[in-house]
């Protein structure tokens, strides 16, 4: 999804670089046919990772978003997608990151009521940087957050109206990391599994 992701950026002018990497992607699809979201019986409750890389574009230092829900099993929303603005901090770029998750979890949500599945808690989002977090649950404006567009505190309202609710994982458990960076395989198929992506034959034995 991120390479996806940031191949898109280039379609106005693509390379022999950009190229190699496209083909790169359609092998690694073509290497996976026989994979699939795993998906399995839970307790209904949703809940979401978001995460963010801070100034990765060499072009713009823009920030990327990547964020995944699921209801207890595979995954079944995520985004990995360039921030509007230029974050002048880690802190800054998680935060804008959570407030589009937190417009994602709200919709979710509502999908879900209609469809009469009620979530009476709020939705977690598990997020890896305290400092966001923090800005988020702290209504007072101060150095740090005056510049941030008035859009973005809107999580602020989410979490006091019972919506969402911001906790805070170790980078090493935040499984929208496959969202926002290149990883070293391993570790990306760590992730890949932990998001319920498994192979067919797997599936079946279990």
């Amino acid at each position: 999804m991120f390479c996806s992701s940031l191949l898109s950026r280039f379609m106005h002018s693509p390379s022999l670089t950009h190229f190699g990497v496209g083909k790169r992607v359609l092998r690694y699809l073509k290497g996976t046919a026989d994979f699939g979201i795993w998906y399995s019986k839970s307790d209904g409750k949703v809940e979401g990772f978001v995460d963010s890389d801070w100034a990765g574009s060499i072009d713009d230092s823009k920030s990327t978003t990547g964020y995944v829900f699921s209801l207890g099993s595979g995954v079944f929303s995520w985004n990995s997608k360039k921030q509007d603005v230029v974050a002048q901090s880690s802190a800054e770029a998680e935060y804008v990151a959570a407030a589009a998750a937190s417009n994602q979890a709200i919709w979710v949500r509502k999908v879900l009521t209609d469809l009469s599945h009620v979530q009476m808690e709020p939705t977690v989002l598990w997020c890896d940087n305290k400092s966001a977090i923090s800005i988020a649950k702290n209504p007072i404006q101060h150095g740090r957050t005056k510049h941030i567009n008035v859009k973005f505190h809107a999580i602020r309202e989410a979490e006091k109206n019972g919506d969402v609710q911001l906790m805070y994982c170790r980078s090493e458990e935040q499984l929208a990391d496959i969202l926002t960076k290149a990883l070293p395989s391993a570790k990306f198929n760590e992730l890949r599994s932990k998001l319920g992506v498994l192979k067919k034959s797997f599936k079946e034995e279990c």
